[in-house]
């Protein structure tokens, strides 16, 4: 399991778990919701490509706490 924060300017500090193929976006009243996001952001012609970056678990944990 990996976490990802998203760093574009419209998604700019959204929390991402990823799963093999599976994605989920972190949702303060939902919890882990799964959504498709991570797609754009790997993708080499997308203009939010690679912009993102990795966070560990007890990192993600702290941001899920702030919010």
């Amino acid at each position: 399991m990996s976490y990802y924060i998203l760093n574009d300017y419209e998604h700019r500090g959204t929390l991402i778990r990823s799963e093999g193929r599976k994605s989920f976006k972190y949702d303060k009243e939902r919890g882990w919701v799964r959504t498709g996001i991570m797609a754009q952001f790997r993708f080499p012609d997308s203009p939010v490509y690679d912009s993102y970056y990795e966070v560990t678990e007890e990192e993600a944990n702290k941001i899920m706490e702030q919010k």
